[in-house]
This record gives C-alpha cells, sequence and structure tokens, in this order.
C-alpha cells in the first residue's frame, strides 16, 4: 500500500468519528425533542454553535498544525469530539449546547491537518481520487450513525448512545499514537494567532478570483450538505411519516450515495470531466434533488422514497473532495492545512448561516419548502463556477 492510500484510509476514519459526532444529535432529534419537550427545528440553532466553533478553529488550524504536527491535530480533535459528546450525554439543553461546540473545535482543524499530510505525501495526479476517498468518511461516519444509534436508542436511551459514541471516538484517538510519528514532521515555526494575522490569511485566500469562485460556491453547497446531514431525519419523520429507525436507514441510503458520489467524483473530476465545469454540474444536480426530495418525497412509496435519498446523497455529497483538492492544487504543501483553513471561512458561513435559514423557513412553512429555499442557494454558487475560469495561484 501506498503511503498517500495509507495515510488517506487513516484520516478516513479520523473524518468517520468526527462524523459521527456531529450527526448523533441529528440522527436522535426526534427522540431528544419529545424527551426534554423542544422541537427538532432547534436542529438550526444546533448547527450554528457547531459551525462557529468550526470556524473559529479553523482560522487557527495553521498556528496549531505548526505546533503539534498534522496527526497529533487530528487526534486532538478526536478528543475534543469525545469531550462534546461526553457533554451532551449529561442530557440537559445546556449540555447539549456546549456538545455542538465542543465538536464544533475538533471539526473545524480536522479538514486542514489532514489536507496539510495528504498534499505532503500524495502526487499532484492522484489528488482528486486521494482527496475524495478522505472524505467518504463522512458518509461512513453517517452511515454509521444512521444505522447505529436508532438500534441503541431502545437500549441505552439517547444518552447512552451519545456516551457510546465518545468511547468508540476516544478509542480511535489512542490508536493512531503509534503511527504518528510516522506522518507528523518536526513543529514548524507557528504563525501568530491574532488579528493581524488573520487577517492577512483572509487576504491571501481571496486574492484571486479563482479562489473567490470557491468561496462564493463552497457557501450554497455547504449548506445543502448540512441540510441533507442535519435535517433528513427529521424531515423524513415530521413530513413523510417514517419511523426514527426507518428515517435513519434512509439517512443511511442518502450517506451511501455520497459515498459513491465521491469515489467517482475523484476517478473522474480532472482527469475525463474539467473540475470547475464538473462541480457546477453536481451544484445544479443537487438543487434538482433537494426540489424533488422536499417536495415530492412524502408522497413516494417507501422504495422511490430510498431512491431519491440515494440519489440526494450522491449529489450533495459528491463533490467534496475534489472541491479540497482543488482548494490546494497551486498551494505550497508546507501551507496547505493554513490556506485550506482560511478557505473554509465560507464554508461554516454556511454550515452557520443555512441551517438558521432552513429552520426558520420550516417553521414557517414546511421542510419541503425549506429544501426548496436551500436550493437557490446551491443553484447560485454553481453559476458563480461557470464564469470565466481563472487561477487559482494565491498572491505571494
Amino acid at each position: 500500500m501506498n503511503a498517500a492510500l495509507r495515510a488517506a484510509l487513516l484520516l478516513n476514519l479520523v473524518q468517520v468519528f468526527t462524523a459521527l459526532s456531529f450527526l448523533s444529535v441529528p440522527v436522535l432529534a426526534p427522540a431528544i425533542a419529545a424527551d426534554l419537550g423542544v422541537s427538532t427545528t432547534l436542529l438550526g440553532a444546533y448547527s450554528a454553535i457547531l459551525w462557529l466553533g468550526g470556524l473559529a478553529s479553523s482560522l487557527a488550524a495553521g498556528n496549531i498544525i505548526g505546533k503539534l504536527g498534522a496527526l497529533r491535530t487530528s487526534q486532538a480533535s478526536l478528543v475534543l469530539c469525545t469531550a462534546g459528546l461526553v457533554a451532551g450525554a449529561q442530557g440537559s439543553l445546556a449540555a447539549l449546547a456546549v456538545l455542538p461546540l465542543l465538536v464544533g473545535f475538533g471539526c473545524g482543524v480536522e479538514t486542514p491537518s489532514s489536507s496539510q499530510l495528504l498534499a505532503r505525501v500524495t502526487p499532484p495526479p492522484q489528488r482528486p481520487f486521494i482527496f475524495s476517498l478522505k472524505q467518504t468518511g463522512v458518509q461512513l461516519g453517517g452511515m454509521l450513525t444512521g444505522l447505529v444509534q436508532p438500534a441503541l436508542l431502545p437500549w441505552l436511551g439517547w444518552r447512552g448512545a451519545l456516551g457510546a459514541g465518545a468511547l468508540l471516538t476516544l478509542a480511535y484517538a489512542f490508536a493512531l499514537e503509534p503511527v504518528r510519528r510516522a506522518y507528523d514532521l518536526s513543529a514548524a515555526a507557528p504563525r501568530a494567532p491574532h488579528l493581524a494575522g488573520i487577517t492577512a490569511l483572509i487576504k491571501r485566500v481571496f486574492g484571486t478570483r479563482g479562489m473567490r469562485q470557491l468561496a462564493i460556491a463552497s457557501f450554497g453547497f455547504h449548506a445543502m450538505q448540512i441540510a441533507v446531514n442535519g435535517f433528513l431525519v427529521s424531515f423524513l419523520v415530521a413530513s413523510a411519516g417514517q419511523s426514527l429507525r426507518a428515517a435513519g436507514a434512509l439517512l443511511a441510503g442518502a450517506q451511501l450515495g455520497g459515498f459513491l458520489g465521491r469515489l467517482g467524483s475523484g476517478a473522474l473530476a480532472g482527469r475525463r470531466l474539467p473540475t470547475r465545469q464538473f462541480l457546477a454540474g453536481m451544484g445544479f444536480a443537487m438543487s434538482a434533488t433537494a426540489v424533488l426530495v422536499g417536495l415530492v418525497g412524502p408522497s413516494m412509496p417507501l422504495g422511490g422514497l430510498a431512491a431519491a435519498c440515494l440519489l440526494f446523497g450522491f449529489t450533495s455529497s459528491g463533490w467534496n473532495g475534489v472541491f479540497f483538492a482543488e482548494i490546494v492544487r497551486e498551494a505550497p504543501v508546507e501551507e496547505v492545512g493554513h490556506i485550506t483553513g482560511g478557505m473554509l471561512i465560507t464554508a461554516y458561513a454556511g454550515l452557520i448561516v443555512g441551517p438558521l435559514a432552513f429552520g426558520a423557513v420550516a417553521e414557517a412553512t414546511g421542510y419541503g419548502v425549506a429544501y426548496a429555499f436551500i436550493a437557490l442557494w446551491s443553484c447560485s454558487g454553481a453559476i458563480v463556477l461557470l464564469g470565466r475560469p481563472a487561477t487559482l495561484r494565491a498572491t505571494r
């Protein structure tokens, strides 16, 4: 097994457990809401807190990676996710507000650290596939969460299910220790994480037209991704009349679609299809599928709904690995984590604003209209990507 593939598989499992950490509450949301007497539309606030934490830590990711090393930073990500799940397992609304903040801190450094490591060990022609392979960890984590957490619910309750997730996440953080030295280089001189440094990072990231195009598209694409991962189970229970276990299985099907989409995208994009046009096509496809699932899904037979969810996952998640490979295509290898952290600003903006807007529209008009509303955002991002091609090289 070559170094790039080995690293991708190790980091894929990191993402499996970070995904389990942030998806456990959305998957268990109907049970949590019934127990605590609140509405599932509060998932918008949950997601906003989660990705505010992610935004904060992603801006400091380059500095953290410089101090700890990329794989040690991934271990720290898992420890933070563990702490969040343990906090949430305490069971109060206040504890459930702490959970997304801690998990968000962990998720915010996961992608920059893994991108830094993979960019160093992966030849450029292999990056779209290797990055896409690594990014399938979200889908594998989603399938694991959608199938296992509802199954644990009758035995452990939702608090116990969160605790079980914490044990698995912490166990993998320790399992990475024997291989850490093989991947982490000596610590580099860290950048000062002050306001001037953050401002300089933002100027560098958005200093070229090509990066701005990716950043704008990222906002709508990530908003759609969280509309699937964060709200699909609640939509299926509230609007489509599915049981929690059936809805979890349908979410797992959507994550399977995303898994297949990411592998297929990594194999095709940049080799057989121009990357920007490919990403734009995925944007149009996810917009159309969101309208299909949101407005027609409740009236579909179960088999048709399962196929629609599979397609929804394929389109709304299949672009992700190619997107991150495109970001780092011309970035200096030693600065990939730093620049990726900066590029995540608009991604996290979509992950913060998207669920708040989705939740508000769903509360006022229903889940179907909310999916159509977010489809406008992803469609706009796709249109931006079809603009005149521009180099990705950042100013130095």
